[in-house]
């Protein structure tokens, strides 16, 4: 098969816009990986069997993947081998018919939209809590978890985040309470507001949704969601790691 990037481009194709995309990143545990985790393609008409191929660049290095058909691409995070460790990030998604390989539409010059993490729906703020170390808001119409902190101990988020050992601790908590409390009314999650934490949990390989009314699936549900943060960044391990340090420290 021809390299994709050097077909030419056929009368009645069709230009994808950006904003139908939503490609993720994860540089976490010294790999280099992404997700097509979003393609609407809805008014279209792109047949369901046509591929779908990614052709990612950094840099100077460039690798091409394939994703599967259409109907049911790979969302997963795809693990990049020739891609370089610096430079400009840049996608293209490219719609293939699997026989000829005729380039019938195509989106250029994509830029990642964040790296997969917590970022979107939980944020970090200072607050006068008194004796209260942390507490966690819920805001439904912002779709996010508000994690808000006693000011008198950590000035800003900056140095919070710096805190391995009060993130390792504490936003795992704030993860299980938003699951829990979405689990309780899992109507929620078909709002747009909450389309950000419906992705996270996709990548996190949370395919399904709470039940409606079995508060013990409801609870098993959340914590899974919880589990699969943690796994995805070894929060333990990375606990651990903080401790020795620490430990090391103190005997040096």
């Amino acid at each position: 098969m021809p390299r994709l990037s050097a077909l030419s481009n056929p009368t009645g194709l069709i230009d994808i816009e950006k904003n139908r995309i939503t490609i993720i990143l994860d540089e976490s545990a010294k790999r280099l990986a992404f997700s097509l985790a979003r393609l609407d393609l809805s008014g279209i008409g792109i047949h369901p069997a046509v591929s779908v191929v990614v052709i990612v660049k950094r840099g100077n290095s460039e690798e091409r993947v394939s994703l599967g058909e259409v109907s049911d691409w790979n969302k997963g995070f795809v693990v990049l081998s020739e891609i370089a460790d610096e430079g400009t990030w840049l996608f293209r998604v490219l719609l293939v018919q699997p026989v000829g390989s005729l380039l019938v539409a195509a989106a250029e010059n994509i830029r990642p939209d964040g790296h997969g993490d917590s970022t979107s729906f939980i944020a970090l703020e200072p607050a006068e809590l008194g004796q209260c170390p942390w507490e966690i808001n819920i805001l439904e119409s912002d779709g996010r978890a508000i994690l808000r902190f006693n000011k008198d101990i950590y000035h800003s988020s900056v140095e919070a985040e710096a805190d391995r050992f009060f993130i390792g601790l504490v936003l795992p908590e704030v993860v299980r309470k938003l699951a829990g409390w979405l689990a309780r009314d899992p109507a929620k999650l078909s709002e747009p507001t909450w389309e950000e934490f419906k992705t996270w949990l996709l990548l996190h390989g949370i395919t399904d949704e709470p039940s409606e009314d079995n508060e013990e699936e409801q609870a098993d549900w959340s914590t899974r969601v919880t589990a699969a943060f943690c796994n995805r960044f070894k929060i333990a391990t990375q606990l651990l790691d903080a401790r020795k340090k620490e430990e090391s420290y103190e005997d040096s």
